[in-house]
C-alpha cells in the first residue's frame, strides 16, 4: 500500500477508529490508521505489572451494548461479570443493592439498606422499565435535562440521591453533581438492566485488540501524529504529507477541535485510580463499592482479582480505587488520602497493602451536559471530505464509539462511491 494513496486516512486508532478501519476494510477501501500514542485502543489500554492486570482507569463493558455484541467475539474475550447491583458504604457500613431478579439472595439486604424509602425503589423500578421501553433512538429524543432534574421530577428522595445515584453516577459518568444528560442516565439504567457488568480476562486492552487482528498490520502506524488534516489529506509533525480521498477524525474531544481547528473548549471529567497489591481481599463478592458517606476522597472501589482471578498473581487481589475530582492532589498526597480512608472502611489490614500504580487520567470522559445529540443518527461531514467519530458530538462510551465508527466508514463510503459533480 502507497502511503501517499489511500482512500480514507483515519485519525486515531481508539475504539471508532478501529470500527471504521474494520468496516472500510469489509469494503475494499484503502486506509491508513495514525495514532499519535505508541499503542493502539485510546483510554481502553492494560499494563502488565508484576503479574497484575492494572487497566488505565475504572473500565468495563456493558454486554448488553448492541454494537458490541455485533463487532465483538464476547466468548474470546473471556468476559467475567460483576455481580448485578452494588455495594454501598453508608453509616460506617456496606449494604448490597442488587437487581432482585438476578440476585434474588441479596432482596432483604436491598429493602434494608438506609439508602431511601421503599417509595424510592419502586419509583427506581419504574424508571428502569420505562428506559426499556421502545427504541433507543426513542430514548434519546425524549425531552432531556440534568439527571438531578429528571430525579427530583420523578419523587425520588434527597437521601436516595445522596446515598445512591450521586456515587454511581459518579462512577459511571464521573459527573459528581449529576449535571450529565437524563437521556445518558436512562439508557445507563437500560444496559445496567438487560446484561452484565464485565471485565474481559486479560484486560480492557483486549477489545481494541480484537478489533485490529484482523487488520493489516501495515495499515496502522502508531507514534505518528498528525498535525493538520484537509480534505485531500492529512500532514504529520513529521513533515510528511498523505494524501487521501475522506478523512475521519476518531480523535478524543479536544484534539478533534484541534484539528477542525477551532478552539478547545470542550469541558471533561478526569479521574485518578490507584491500585494495590493485597493478600487478602477486603470483599469476596464481585460488587462495584461506593461511597454513599459525601466524606472522603473515594469515589468506588472494586477487587479486579475476584471478578476475574486473571487480574493478579496467585496469593494476591488486586485493588482498584477511582478518585474524582482531585486531579489537582498529587500522588503521594492523594495515596496518603485514599490509604486514611481505606483504613477507615477496613482496617489495620490496609498495612499490609502495597501500591502499584496511581494513573491521572486528565481527560476520562468529556462532559454530557444536556442536551445530548441521539447518537443513533448517522455520521454526516463536518466538512467537504471530513468526518468525525468517537466522543465528538455523541456520546461517550464502547457503544457509541463502535457505532459512531461503523457510521462515519458507511458515510465515507457512500461520499466516494458517487460520481463527482
Amino acid at each position: 500500500m502507497k502511503l501517499a494513496d489511500v482512500d480514507v486516512v483515519v485519525v486515531g486508532a481508539g475504539l471508532a477508529g478501529l470500527s471504521c478501519a474494520r468496516h472500510l476494510m469489509n469494503r475494499s477501501m484503502s486506509f491508513i490508521v495514525l495514532e499519535a500514542d505508541d499503542r493502539i485502543g485510546g483510554r481502553l489500554k492494560t499494563d502488565v505489572l508484576d503479574g497484575f492486570l492494572l487497566n488505565h482507569g475504572f473500565q468495563v463493558l456493558q454486554t448488553a451494548y448492541p454494537e458490541a455484541r455485533r463487532q465483538l467475539d464476547y466468548h474470546r474475550l473471556e468476559l467475567k461479570p460483576f455481580a448485578p447491583g452494588a455495594i454501598i458504604r453508608v453509616a460506617g457500613k456496606f449494604k448490597r443493592i442488587s437487581d432482585p431478579r438476578r440476585r434474588p439472595r441479596d432482596i432483604w439486604s436491598s429493602l434494608t439498606a438506609p439508602v431511601g424509602t421503599f417509595a424510592d425503589r419502586l419509583r427506581t423500578i419504574r424508571m428502569v422499565s420505562s428506559a426499556r421501553r421502545g427504541s433507543v433512538s426513542n430514548l434519546f429524543q425524549s425531552p432531556d435535562m440534568t439527571t438531578l432534574d429528571f430525579l427530583q421530577s420523578q419523587g425520588i428522595s434527597e437521601k436516595m440521591i445522596e446515598r445512591f445515584f450521586k456515587p454511581f453516577f459518579w462512577g459511571v459518568c464521573l459527573d459528581p453533581v449529576i449535571q450529565a444528560s437524563s437521556n445518558v442516565f436512562k439508557y445507563v439504567l437500560r444496559v445496567f438492566a438487560e446484561g452484565d457488568v464485565a471485565l474481559p480476562g486479560q484486560g480492557m486492552a483486549a477489545i481494541a485488540s480484537q478489533l485490529a487482528e484482523d487488520l493489516p498490520e501495515e495499515a496502522i502506524r502508531t507514534e505518528s501524529r498528525v498535525e493538520s488534516v484537509h480534505p485531500g489529506g492529512a500532514v504529520l509533525t513529521s513533515g510528511q504529507t498523505i494524501k487521501c480521498r475522506a478523512v475521519v477524525l476518531a480523535t478524543e474531544g479536544p484534539e478533534t477541535l484541534r484539528l477542525l481547528g477551532k478552539p478547545a473548549s470542550m469541558a471533561s471529567q478526569g479521574e485518578l485510580c490507584l491500585y494495590f497489591a493485597a493478600p487478602k481481599a477486603p470483599n469476596t463478592d464481585p460488587y462495584l463499592i461506593l461511597n454513599g458517606e459525601g466524606t472522603g476522597v473515594i469515589n468506588s472501589l472494586t477487587v479486579p482479582s475476584v471478578v476475574a482471578t486473571s487480574y493478579a498473581p496467585a496469593g494476591e487481589e488486586l485493588i482498584s480505587v477511582v478518585l474524582i475530582g482531585h486531579l489537582a492532589l498529587d500522588d503521594k498526597t492523594a495515596e496518603s488520602a485514599v490509604r486514611k480512608d481505606l483504613t477507615d472502611w477496613f482496617g489495620p489490614a490496609v498495612e499490609k497493602w502495597r501500591h502499584l500504580k496511581t494513573y491521572r487520567i486528565q481527560h476520562a470522559l468529556p462532559a454530557q451536559t444536556p442536551p445530548i445529540p441521539d447518537p443513533t443518527v448517522p455520521s454526516k461531514s463536518v466538512r467537504p471530505g471530513i468526518y468525525v467519530c468517537g466522543e465528538y458530538q455523541s456520546v461517550p462510551g464502547i457503544q457509541w464509539a463502535l457505532l459512531s465508527g461503523r457510521h462515519a466508514a458507511e458515510a465515507v463510503i457512500k461520499e466516494l462511491a458517487e460520481p463527482p459533480g
